[in-house]
């Protein structure tokens, strides 16, 4: 009878368990079209990838996964745009990012808190009844605004508690892949403590049927690390090459080290910069994934590894190796060599520089410019080669990622007028063109702060934004428009700020810096019939200052 009764109980739970995994796995679409892929979670990106992204251009109608309230909505030119946090009463949070505009609901109450506040960029956080959504209801559409670079949707879930990024497709999402992975390449990295960063040694490798890669016998001596270029396809003609699901290393056929891009913490954003090799990245473009675990990093998703996958040749002399990689509809493909210890070690040209430990402070002089480095600025130590001449100073090829930013001050002349002054900044020097930094005047240096290395210079932006009308003109009737677009740009140092009114009050334009626009929808009812008198106020980064005024009828 007790055995009965427990065996009852275990399935009362099996069935509760399996039937509260059922509904919290069975969302909504978030969009009513073909799951095509233009991003898949955890891949590399300026950070990793926290989403998904579809692909279906611009105005495809997006909707809510799930009953809940929109707990967060933003508005801004950079980031994610125009986008909505949904909190749900299940413990997850869906983000819908890059927005080109809100369903007419929810961009009424935006434009009520812009109005009120008298601004373009927004961020608000409703309380939790204030803004209820139900599941399948229409939120906004497909866009292209804030950092993105092409017209789609970015879509998350979070653990509302965490805030942790999950991979979306958990969710019983399905999307068509019947593709294996691609590699295309293969690289030892020297993982032996060294100031000297060289780039990886990249082994030949050829593709011998559907699945699988073969590659050159690899002799080493001491510390390396193994790392693969690799991407994903979903389908062919579809092309987008996206990031992969799961990488294993497999060392006489024992599974010695493997992780799956299943849930990020948005605070080990930064460590992407170790997962992938830097100087690859830097100097050639080319993206290796290291199948190891990275030192200096704290990477959740790798900790359940007890083998960190840097292969020492004190510890393994020889064996036969096979990575695995995997997409989310468990494509596989594999790539299989031989390593085998030598006695031969690498050589290391010694090089000259400066050396840079990242538990010191450093203050570095060249000329009358000079830069100052906390502690841990760098993930490593490394060598510096810093330079100066006459009005450049040139830190080097970056060959290290950044992990905070570090101090360069320039000495300005101090002859300059305070208009001239105020006109200056640093500026990185890339292929001959200058590209604008913050900047601050102390005394006689100007500095700023940086997170690259290269070559700076001080420079002036003593030109004036410009400001151009697209769908009228001053004196003309605009009865028959929708809105009020005007070209808005500035070629040195960028646009600061802007402010408009319409007959002495505040109205609001959008701005997409993408294509220098601002623009104002006449729906808003700010214009009245007759004759409108039209301002705008704008600045660039420096401060130079223009007005623009025209005369418009409605």
């Amino acid at each position: 009878m007790m055995f009965l009764k427990k065996l009852l109980t275990n399935f009362l739970l099996l069935f509760l368990s399996i039937s509260c995994f059922s509904q919290e796995f069975n969302f909504h679409s978030p969009i009513d079209a073909p799951f095509n892929l233009s991003g898949t979670f955890g891949e590399f990106r300026s950070r990793f990838h926290t989403g998904i992204d579809f692909k279906g251009g611009e105005g495809k109608e997006i909707y809510s996964i799930e009953d809940g309230y929109i707990s967060r909505i933003e508005v801004r030119t950079s980031g994610y745009g125009k986008v909505v946090y949904i909190t749900h009463p299940n413990g997850y949070t869906s983000v819908y990012a890059h927005l080109k505009k809100f369903s007419p609901r929810i961009q009424e109450f935006i434009k009520s808190e812009q109005y009120k506040i008298e601004s373009y960029i927004l961020r608000k956080f409703p309380e939790k009844n204030e803004i209820l959504i139900k599941r399948g209801e229409l939120i906004g559409y497909s866009g292209n605004t804030g950092g993105s670079f092409g017209a789609h949707l970015h879509f998350e879930i979070r653990d509302s508690e965490t805030q942790d990024a999950l991979n979306p497709l958990m969710f019983n999402y399905s999307h068509k892949d019947k593709e294996r992975p691609i590699i295309r390449g293969l690289y030892t990295i020297n993982e032996n403590k060294t100031l000297v960063k060289r780039l990886p040694k990249k082994i030949n490798l050829s593709k011998i049927n559907d699945s699988t890669y073969i590659a050159e016998d690899i002799l080493f001596n001491g510390k390396i690390g193994l790392g693969i270029d690799t991407y994903d396809i979903q389908y062919q003609n579809l092309n987008n090459k996206n990031g992969v699901h799961k990488v294993e290393l497999f060392i006489d056929s024992i599974q010695r080290f493997s992780y799956s891009m299943d849930r990020i913490k948005f605070s080990e954003n930064h460590y992407k910069k170790l997962m992938y090799d830097y100087m690859s990245l830097a100097k050639n473009n080319t993206r290796v994934l290291k199948v190891y675990i990275p030192p200096k990093s704290n990477l959740s998703f790798l900790k359940k590894n007890t083998f960190n996958g840097i292969i020492n040749s004190n510890e393994i002399s020889e064996g036969l190796v096979c990575i695995k990689v995997t997409d989310w509809n468990r494509n596989s493909s594999y790539l299989k060599f031989k390593i085998k210890a030598s006695e031969t070690e690498e050589y290391f040209k010694p090089s000259d520089g400066i050396k840079i430990f990242t538990n010191q402070k450093k203050i570095i002089n060249r000329g009358q410019s000079f830069v100052e480095i906390s502690k841990n600025t760098f993930y490593d130590d490394i060598l510096l080669n810093i330079s100066s001449n006459g009005n450049i100073i040139d830190l080097g090829n970056q060959t290290s990622p950044f992990r905070s930013s570090m101090k360069i001050s320039l000495p300005i002349n101090k002859d300059l007028n305070k208009r001239k002054l105020n006109q200056s900044f640093i500026g990185k020097v890339v292929n001959g063109r200058i590209y604008y930094r913050s900047s601050k005047i102390d005394g006689s240096y100007i500095s700023t702060n940086i997170s690259s290395l290269g070559k700076y210079t001080i420079s002036r932006d003593s030109i004036l934004p410009v400001i151009k009308p697209i769908n009228f003109e001053n004196n003309s009737n605009v009865n028959s428009n929708k809105t009020l677009r005007l070209r808005i740009s500035d070629d040195k140092s960028g646009i600061r700020n802007y402010k408009a009114f319409i007959n002495g009050k505040w109205a609001l334009f959008e701005y997409e810096p993408k294509q220098s626009l601002i623009f104002h929808d006449l729906s808003d009812r700010i214009i009245k019939d007759g004759e409108n008198d039209l301002f705008i106020e704008f600045q660039d980064r420096v401060g130079n200052k223009q007005i623009y005024k025209a005369k418009i009828y409605y």
